[in-house]
């Protein structure tokens, strides 16, 4: 098959071979798959010998789109593995080809890494790009090759519920949350009100204050307004709790303007 012309500078031709005493190629060549020239076998050093692996590149407008081709190819398997893990990590389809629309969550994901583990608490009334926002971060932090888990925290308590009395355990799906590089928890103050809930949010935020691993959340409710949602069934410690958790390892970010969804 017909070498790269990147790798040419490396590969021995049967006549270096012959300089230096060594092994030649058995038989002439190969020809052009597209314009029939024969091609001058190309070799390696294995072991004191050559191995003749390859042949030169021929140069012809055959192999020259044969090669644009390939790399067209390459690029559409790349975006499609792109995508795929984008979904796995729970960026909607909608979402797929959101930018980072915000000065401070720019300079946000800028400094990330350098910040001790500092994640954003994000807040605006429906419609002002939350859920936008965070997937487009979330497709920044995959990009860079850390592991996500985008979810609203209603489907975070839902997953961890559904685990009980099945193979996956319960901690087990605690932990998926919990020990993310990245938790994005979409939505946050919408889910229902319980005892259980609570400690739920309560363990994985905590894991991930004392882990000193980012978590971002998205709500319609400032910190003050998510304490009273979390407590609204009377768990006032452990709302407390959290939204005090939350204070100390997020930035504020505070979304304004008209509902987006509106056209």
């Amino acid at each position: 098959m017909p070498g790269e012309h990147g790798n040419e500078s490396h590969l021995i031709t049967p006549a270096d071979a012959v300089e230096r005493g060594m092994n030649g190629p058995k038989g002439e060549g190969a020809e052009c798959p597209w314009c029939g020239r024969v091609l001058e076998p190309r070799g390696v050093l294995l072991n004191g010998r050559v191995a003749w692996a390859a042949y030169e590149p021929c140069g012809c407008e055959g192999e020259a789109n044969a090669a644009k081709e390939a790399k067209a190819c390459e690029l559409k398997m790349r975006e499609r593995e792109k995508k795929v893990k984008l979904i796995r990590s729970g960026v909607k389809k909608r979402y797929l080809e959101a930018t980072v629309d915000t000065n401070e969550a720019q300079r946000y994901m800028e400094r990330f890494g350098s910040d001790d583990g500092r994640g954003l608490y994000i807040h605006g009334n429906v419609g002002t790009g939350k859920t936008y926002l965070a997937s487009a971060m979330a497709r920044m932090f995959v990009d860079a090759g850390y592991s996500v888990v985008l979810t609203t925290t209603l489907a975070m308590l839902e997953g961890i519920q559904d685990a009980y009395g099945k193979e996956t355990s319960s901690l087990d799906a605690v932990l998926r949350f919990a020990s993310s590089d990245v938790l994005i928890l979409d939505d946050f103050g919408k889910e229902s009100a319980s005892a259980w809930s609570a400690s739920m949010i309560f363990q994985i935020v905590n894991y991930r204050y004392e882990a000193m691993r980012p978590l971002i959340v998205t709500s319609q409710y400032d910190l003050a307004g998510l304490e009273k949602r979390i407590s609204r069934q009377g768990e006032h410690e452990r709302a407390r709790a959290v939204v005090s958790r939350l204070r100390q390892m997020c930035h504020t970010i505070e979304l304004s303007g008209n509902d987006r969804r509106r056209g």
